[in-house]
């Protein structure tokens, strides 16, 4: 049996700390939550998967 090895590298887009600060910022102002399903989304698209 062969063994195989794979190596995932997470990263982060460069805009999705920015977002993420843009959310809290105005979520404390404002006193209301965030859309979770749009956070989610822009996450999603925020976060960059490799397995190499």
């Amino acid at each position: 049996m062969a063994r195989m090895i794979a190596v995932i590298v997470c990263s982060h887009r460069w805009w999705l700390k920015y977002y993420l600060a843009g959310v809290l910022t105005i979520a404390k102002v404002t006193g209301s939550g965030p859309n979770p399903d749009r956070v989610a989304y822009w996450v999603g698209r925020g976060i960059k998967v490799e397995v190499r």
